[in-house]
């Protein structure tokens, strides 16, 4: 076995073939003698006098490096979205073509388009850089997400309503459009308010209208103070809904047309029947009037979801009324037009208002 602990420096001279005073000063470092060649010659030899290591050592020390694989996490790209005025445009026409149709059929039918329709511009804002197109973007989603909440709380997903507020709050608030931010934060008190926290639903109308300051447009105005109307309306507090809807006539436009906000639909016939609304609620008799007159303009619109909760209210206002032939005849109309849109919030007023309810085909039920 040539290795030796201490092999002498004498042998390895001769072994190597250099002097064994060379050796001596280029180990001690003291020689100038000993250039880096010198020493490379004597630890190749040292090397060389090394016994083999064990072959699956040699193999680990000798092998060629591999290049590693790259995590999962290391192989993502980022991907930014290409989003323009006019993509933007095509999903704020989405939004309203599946807002007319939710009006005249119901949600019932449209809830997994807008769903879906508003996890795509979810996701493509997520993707997108700062700045002018993004808030628009920002402001189409918080307007979709915002009509899909709705939709899922006339299905009787409350729950999942209140989540699409929520994504509906944080996209306007990216938007930087206070109207919007005003009216979706408005909007979810519904979802508090029919699920018995009217408290709550006050207060966070209050809070919507106070954020926005004055600079919201009239005709929101009035669509704001009709909502507190309502929650006041059921309430009991008479006075305070009765003056919210006073500044709601007064608030309303001539022309409640407003390019801005496609999102209500809001003119004096819609008030009247508003009104008609809290008043039936509240047990006063003139809530007969008001949705009368509302009706007659309403039916040839064939807005079920609109016509239904109308005829509910009329029915009510009937029954406080003392007629119940009439509160039998609207309650019935009511329950089919809710069957047909799928309204499980409307089929639910009807029998949370009516102590005894008119089914479609005319049947009293318990």
């Amino acid at each position: 076995m040539l290795w030796n602990s201490e092999l002498s420096q004498t042998k390895l001279s001769q072994i190597l073939g250099i002097s064994q005073s060379t050796i001596s000063e280029a180990v001690s470092g003291k020689s100038q003698i000993a250039r880096q060649s010198s020493r490379n010659a004597i630890f190749e030899g040292l090397d060389i006098l090394r016994p083999p290591l064990p072959p699956k050592v040699a193999t680990a020390l000798t092998a060629t490096p591999q290049a590693t694989e790259p995590s999962g996490e290391a192989q993502e790209r980022l991907e930014i979205a290409s989003i323009d005025q006019a993509l933007i445009g095509l999903f704020e026409a989405r939004t309203q073509n599946l807002r007319l149709i939710d009006r005249k059929l119901g949600a019932h039918y449209l809830l997994a388009q807008s769903q879906a329709h508003v996890q795509q511009m979810h996701d493509l804002l997520r993707r997108s850089l700062p700045g002018p197109v993004r808030r628009g973007l920002a402001r189409a989603l918080a307007e979709a997400a915002s009509l899909t909440g709705w939709q899922a709380l006339d299905s009787g997903r409350s729950a999942t309503a209140w989540r699409y507020y929520e994504i509906a709050k944080a996209a306007a608030r990216e938007s930087e459009d206070k109207a919007v931010l005003a009216h979706v934060s408005a909007e979810q008190s519904y979802v508090l308010l029919d699920n018995g926290y009217e408290r709550g639903a006050l207060a966070t109308l209050r809070a919507a209208r106070d954020d926005a300051g004055a600079s919201l447009p009239s005709l929101l105005s009035s669509w704001m103070w009709a909502a507190e109307g309502e929650v006041c309306a059921t309430l009991g507090e008479e006075p305070e809904a009765k003056r919210a809807l006073e500044r709601a006539f007064a608030l309303l436009p001539p022309e409640p047309q407003d390019p801005s906000l496609p999102f209500l639909m809001l003119d004096r016939t819609h008030l009247l029947r508003w009104r008609g609304h809290c008043l039936a609620r509240l047990g006063d008799s003139e809530a007969i009037e008001d949705l009368t007159r509302a009706l007659d303009c309403i039916v040839p619109l064939e807005l079920g979801r609109a016509e239904a909760g109308l005829r509910t209210d009329l029915a009510l206002a009937y029954t406080v009324h003392g007629d119940t032939t009439q509160a039998h005849r609207q309650a019935a109309r009511a329950a089919e037009l809710s069957d047909q849109s799928g309204s499980v919030r409307q089929r639910s007023r009807l029998a949370r208002l009516l102590p005894q309810r008119t089914t479609s085909r005319g049947e009293d039920v318990e």
